[in-house]
């Protein structure tokens, strides 16, 4: 399920949004809206939910996994994925975990 994203660095007119509003983050991810395979994920309703952008959308199970798993990809404290998706922090845990085996699968 991972979905192709870059980081870009905030335009002029960002910065002066993200230095007004102090929920908003330091960088904007862009998450590929391409992806026409995975009919279950609105991918403009995942980034602005990674992005914080208000109001936050309604994300469904398998877009609020994506939402976690692009913003652990980016750093973010497992606090604040929970704070901006509205899950248990047991579930995030879980999903991290589930990830690394994945990853360790590969190798």
């Amino acid at each position: 399920m991972p979905a192709a994203y870059v980081s870009r660095p905030l335009t002029t007119a960002s910065h002066t949004v993200a230095a007004t509003d102090p929920t908003r983050q330091a960088r904007h991810i862009h998450v590929s809206t391409t992806d026409t395979g995975t009919p279950v994920i609105d991918f403009l309703a995942v980034e602005r939910a990674v992005n914080g952008d208000r109001p936050v959308p309604e994300l469904n199970h398998a877009e609020r996994q994506l939402a976690a798993r692009l913003m652990t990809g980016e750093g973010y404290a497992l606090a604040a994925i929970v704070g901006l998706l509205g899950t248990e922090q047991r579930t995030v845990s879980r999903w991290r975990a589930a990830w690394k085996r994945e990853q360790g699968a590969r190798v």
